[in-house]
């Protein structure tokens, strides 16, 4: 069983015993009401029942099993709090011994009418009605195997009391039918129907309980996924929407970085150790892309883009690139410093305007694309960096967008740009 599935059952396992101690609550609140209820009927009227019933003492007994009824409910209450503090479990056998002592309550009283009156009219007393709202609760313990006992229980008990009544019961002739077996057999049935319907439902509720656990599960692991890639709060926002992210226009900051010499570097290098190489750099490097909510599109073997602004932008675009690009130079400085990376120099353009991004495939494969000529602008501007032996460049739109200060920029005028019919003004960083 693989962990997932594993505390996808012990989470069930969970659920199950917090409703079979609320199970437990409810039928003890049920019997207290019905101890207290026919209380107040034996005392209000007191003179019907003696004139009429001529003994009051099965009626008393009847009051001591509810006793025994609530008092046996709240204990199982207080275990089953002990047992899901200490994340125990309860044997399923334990579970069908208690549904079916529960459940054979009703048999008892009936049981205690019958002896004392030998009146067939014991079985058409409410007392019967007490086998539905027990069966009706064994929904909550999300087993049909469960609810199923109860029913067959519940079944077997009425109709022992249905024999045990139509064999005691002097005959009269005014009331032959009541001594009619398919009366009671009918009620038989509709006792053991009732149940099985709440095993079914208990069923479905069990399964939608673990469908609900399992996509939790499923979300949370695809949050965890996703939120290497950007930032929580990005994360947060994009599971949070409903819709698919269809392509739109936005405004964004395009961030390319290249690694100078990587080419070169690697020629003579093993896979394993190339591979080490670009953790050690990409690492903290994307970290600082996602720490200003940027998203890492592309990782190149020798570089990558990032955007900043979309599929979802959380502040100045620009001021987030810049911040994101010094963080990454300052940080790269001090490793190579401290030789905890081989000497690594880098190149990153920046430049913001109007993209399309959005998803972009079929139904069974699509990519999160960013696409026009600001990501080709961003891309040319970075590969200035080898012309003016630069690390950070910048374009005049970033530059008017920025709102952060502290920071040194120096013109570097109007720059003739592959693909571009007008030359563009841009900024050296570092």
């Amino acid at each position: 069983m693989h962990d997932s599935e594993k505390f996808l059952e012990e989470a069930l396992s969970k659920e199950i015993l917090i409703n079979e101690k609320l199970k437990a609550t409810l039928l003890g609140i049920v019997g207290i009401v019905l101890f207290l209820g026919f209380s107040i009927l034996l005392l209000l009227f007191n003179s019907f029942f003696v004139s009429h019933f001529k003994s009051l003492t099965p009626f008393y007994w009847m009051q001591f099993v509810l006793i025994i009824f609530i008092a046996r409910e709240f204990n199982i209450r207080a275990y089953l709090k002990r047992t899901i503090e200490k994340g125990g479990k309860v044997k399923n056998s334990i579970r069908y011994l208690n549904v079916i002592s529960e459940i054979s309550v009703p048999t008892v009283i009936l049981a205690i009418l019958i002896f004392y009156y030998n009146n067939l009219f014991v079985l058409s007393t409410p007392v019967v009605l007490f086998y539905f709202v027990i069966m009706i609760l064994t929904t909550l313990s999300l087993d049909i195997k469960i609810s199923i006992t109860a029913a067959l229980a519940a079944a077997i008990g009425y109709g022992l009391s249905v024999f045990y009544a139509l064999s005691s019961a002097p005959a009269n002739s005014a009331l032959t039918i009541l001594h009619e077996p398919f009366i009671y057999i009918g009620k038989a049935i509709a006792i053991l129907l009732s149940g099985v319907m709440a095993g079914v439902v208990a069923q479905q509720l069990r399964k939608r309980i673990y469908s609900t656990h399992k996509t939790i599960i499923e979300r949370n692991r695809i949050a965890n996924l996703f939120s290497q890639q950007v930032s929580q709060q990005i994360a947060d926002e994009l599971l949070g929407e409903e819709s698919e992210l269809k392509s739109k226009q936005k405004h964004v900051a395009i961030m390319f970085l290249d690694i100078r010499g990587f080419t070169p570097f690697s020629e003579n290098k093993k896979p394993e150790d190339i591979v080490a190489y670009q953790n050690s750099i990409f690492g903290f490097m994307i970290e600082s892309i996602i720490k200003h909510h940027g998203i890492v599109n592309q990782i190149l073997g020798d570089g990558f883009m990032a955007t900043f602004g979309a599929p979802v932008s959380i502040g100045n675009n620009s001021d987030n690139a810049v911040n994101a690009s010094l963080e990454i130079i300052e940080v790269l400085e001090q490793k190579n410093k401290s030789r905890e990376v081989e000497e690594t120099k880098i190149g990153i353009g920046i430049h913001a305007g109007d993209v399309v991004a959005g998803n972009v495939g079929t139904a069974a494969r699509k990519q999160y694309s960013i696409s026009g000529n600001t990501v080709i602008l961003a891309s040319r501007i970075e590969q200035l960096n080898k012309t003016y032996n630069s690390q950070v460049l910048i374009s005049e739109e970033v530059l008017n967008e920025l709102n952060i200060t502290g920071f040194q920029n120096t013109p570097l005028g109007e720059v003739e740009v592959k693909g571009r019919e007008k030359p563009i003004n841009i900024f050296k960083l570092a």
